[in-house]
């Protein structure tokens, strides 16, 4: 075994991975944007006069949501918009990339200079793993002249007040527009235990008549009280009527007392199949599905009671206790930037008669909408589950190996098998190959293909990288039912590199939004021969071995065996790259390199910057005779033609009797720029 080499200057690979494909979807938590306002809308300004336009952006979703690739497209005149965020207050540039927690917000900013008469446009472009606006453009529009409402906050928890005392909290009112704002009147929508007033007087439309005047420019601190009369929780709004062009009907969200428990039951539908026949109610059953109950409110979740509503008693929990006093089950309320807390149970059908089943389960709940309905369907048939057997359950390849997995020895005793599903459940670190039907191109398989067909028994595999692959077969038969026993079939792929010396280069750029498609950056791999010095690409002349020198004739002339290849280079994103070398020369050295030959990628999107930069990172492993020498993983690289100069290999022999210490590594581990390695 060769000793591993893990230089702890290496940064940890980083991984940007979508929140879809889980195993078990109902709990995936997912990211969703909401912007506030949806344009960036100047006034008409004088000539040499600025202002400076906001947007609120939310993550209202469960998961954490991801944004990069922020763009200023400029179509003014003379270049007048500027992208900025504020974070407390201040203006600064925006950042590349931006993260938010659940619920929480970033203000994206515009400052706009209007140099000329001329009308101005743009806006603003940026990418999203919220797979319902994966591409955001946020306009960016000048007009007339006008008032415009800008109110902070937005809305107001007074928390909990108790009854007969005041909660105060102030509102600042500005206008940002370039004309008067008159705010007409100022109405409490909901409970009348809310108020409003300036300089301690009131200014609810039943208690005064003129108006408001706020003067281009100018704010106004209001201020918001609540006065309970009662001890229950109230949501109001206070409602804002103005002559402003951007929200002439305006409304601030008031909230007070309101510690109140909520609920999300998953998934709202319950759909069980074809399920098999059970003799008794009593008796266990093998359909079964998983409920999550989910506390979605700032108090505890009490779930009091658990009702199912179908004929014949065929729906029912499974393990869940009903006890004498207290709830079944009792969640915390939510806590700011973490997941929802929630519960899973189960829950069965037990048919008795070949036909369709329907009913309803009621949860109860403390919660205000208590009970949340979720609806269930199954269908009784007398048919055993379907088995899933592939035709292969090892495979001993090489890497960039390409083999056929083959389900179609499945079968069904009660029917037949109607869909094949292959699925990779583990791999090396930076493989991305997935299962498809066929390749795009057979030439280029890194660059995928068509997905894999279900309906067909047959899918084609790309072994990208060394290593073992771990890949599930499940089948389905034709009324629908999954194999059961087991679920799925394994297979096993040992992919070993047969070359002395195999060296292999993956990458990952955490905005690409696909790795695996014909769309992303480039890294490519050097494999130097000593006699390039320190040389490198066409300075070391025939003495690297990379993408345009492919296989060098070195060591011996017209001998192949101490010639090093490159078996695949790959220009799209992640890689991988490998070069082999089946003999090297005793006591030669050789010196492992990665450059960052194309850094600019617009990933797909015809609205991206062409020119921009970005970061990836860079892993190299090498192999020695089928076992893993050294590994250097997460190496960041954002600069067009940056070489990461890794690791010196001498290869040479072991005495005999002596401790193995052949082949010698020498750590190199240093990142130039371009003008640094050539001439």
């Amino acid at each position: 075994m060769f000793p591993i080499f893990r230089p702890r200057f290496l940064l940890a690979l980083i991984l940007l991975s979508a929140t879809y494909g889980c195993d078990d979807p109902e709990k995936t938590l997912t990211p969703t944007l909401r912007i506030t306002p949806e344009v960036f809308q100047f006034p008409k300004l004088q000539i040499d006069q600025e202002a400076v336009r906001r947007v609120e952006l939310q993550n209202i979703g469960s998961g954490e949501l991801l944004m990069a690739d922020f763009a200023l497209s400029d179509e003014s005149s003379n270049e007048e918009f500027e992208l900025l965020v504020e974070r407390n207050g201040v203006l600064e540039a925006a950042p590349e990339r931006i993260t938010l927690a659940t619920d929480e917000a970033i203000i994206l900013a515009v400052r706009y200079g209007q140099t000329d008469e001329v009308e101005d446009r743009g806006a603003v472009n940026f990418i999203t793993n919220d797979r319902e606006q994966p591409q955001v453009t946020i306009p960016i529009q000048t007009s007339e002249q006008n008032s415009e409402i800008r109110v902070t906050p937005g809305s107001i928890d007074f928390g909990q007040v108790e009854v007969g005392q005041q909660g105060t909290e102030d509102v600042t009112i500005s206008n940002i527009g370039g004309f008067d704002l008159e705010i007409f009147s100022f109405t409490i929508d909901g409970r009348q235990e809310f108020g409003a007033a300036y300089n301690g007087e009131s200014i609810l439309a039943e208690d005064r008549e003129d108006s408001m005047i706020i003067p281009s420019g100018e704010s106004r601190i209001i201020q918001v009280t609540f006065t309970p009369q009662a001890a229950a929780g109230g949501d109001s709004t206070l409602v804002i009527l103005s002559n402003a062009e951007n929200e002439p009907n305006l409304g601030i969200n008031l909230y007070a007392n309101g510690a109140l428990p909520c609920i999300n039951v998953l998934p709202e539908l319950v759909e069980f199949g074809g399920s098999l026949l059970v003799p008794d109610r009593d008796g266990e059953t093998p359909n079964q599905r998983t409920i999550t109950v989910e506390s979605c409110g700032p108090a505890p979740l009490r779930v009091t009671g658990i009702e199912f509503e179908a004929p014949g008693d065929v729906f029912g929990t499974i393990g869940v206790e009903t006890p004498a006093d207290g709830p079944i089950f009792q969640i915390p309320g939510i806590t700011e930037g973490q997941a929802l807390p929630s519960i899973d149970y189960a829950i069965g059908f037990w048919p008795n008669e070949l036909r369709a089943y329907g009913g309803r389960m009621l949860v109860h709940s403390n919660a205000p909408d208590s009970p949340r309905t979720v609806d269930l369907f199954g269908r009784g048939v007398d048919n055993e589950c379907p088995l899933a057997i592939p035709s292969e359950r090892t495979y001993d390849v090489q890497p960039l190996d390409i083999i056929t997995l083959d389900g179609t020895p499945s079968d069904d005793p009660g029917g037949e098998v109607r869909e094949w599903h292959w699925t990779v459940v583990e791999r090396p670190d930076g493989s991305v190959s997935q299962p498809v039907e066929e390749f795009g191109d057979p030439t280029r398989p890194a660059d995928g293909g068509v997905d894999d067909d279900s309906g067909t028994p047959l899918a084609r595999f790309f072994v990208d990288l060394a290593g073992r692959y771990v890949l599930h077969l499940r089948v389905v038969d034709n009324l629908g039912t999954s194999s059961c026993d087991p679920p799925v079939a394994e297979v096993i792929v040992e992919a070993v590199p047969e070359k002395d010396l195999h060296v292999q280069l993956v990458w990952s750029t955490p905005v690409d939004p696909d790795e695996s498609d014909q769309f992303g950056t480039d890294v490519d791999l050097h494999f130097r021969h000593e006699r390039g010095q320190e040389r490198w690409s066409q300075q070391a002349e025939t003495w690297d071995c990379y993408f345009n020198n492919p296989s060098p004739d070195w060591g011996l002339q017209g001998a192949v065996e101490d010639n090093p290849t490159l078996d695949i280079d790959d220009t799209n994103g992640a890689g991988p790259e490998n070069v082999n070398l089946s003999d090297p020369e005793t006591g030669v050295t050789y010196d492992v390199g990665a450059i960052y030959f194309r850094s600019e990628s617009t990933f797909g999107d015809p609205m991206a910057d062409r020119r921009a930069q970005h970061e990836s990172y860079v892993t190299v492993r090498i192999f020695a005779k089928g076992e893993l020498l050294t590994e250097f993983v997460g190496q960041p690289l954002n600069n067009a033609r940056q070489l990461w100069h890794v690791v010196s290999i001498n290869w040479c022999e072991d005495e005999v009797g002596a401790a193995p210490r052949c082949p010698e590594v020498t750590v190199v581990d240093q990142v130039f720029e371009e003008a640094e390695y050539t001439n």
